[in-house]
């Protein structure tokens, strides 16, 4: 029960890559995403790139709930801790991807 917030932000991942599939063929060969990055073509990557970062933040987030799940057996705090990062991390990837999809779309 306790786990229910991780589970819907992989859930909203999960939307975000069917979002992703629904507008590839409208997204350009490169998209902006290195924002640190100085303007211009030095913040573009390409769209693959762009997609594949998704099963990442999704391997991320299950990292971390298997993590907390080893380390809950010892320490309840660093376990919710560890979730509600994981949780806050995976809230603003899902701002990012949003903001730039809605951006080139």
């Amino acid at each position: 029960m306790r786990h229910w917030l991780v589970w819907l932000a992989e859930i909203l991942l999960i939307f975000a890559g069917v979002f992703l599939l629904l507008f590839w063929n409208r997204l350009p060969p490169e998209v902006p995403w290195l924002y640190s990055l100085p303007w211009g073509a030095s913040q573009l990557i390409p769209k693959i790139w762009f997609a594949l970062t998704l099963p990442l933040a999704m391997a991320v987030g299950l990292a971390n709930l298997v993590v907390s799940k080893q380390i809950y057996r010892q320490d309840i705090v660093v376990a919710v801790v560890i979730e509600g990062a994981a949780l806050l991390l995976t809230v603003m990837y899902l701002a990012a991807f949003f903001r730039v999809v809605s951006i080139i779309t």
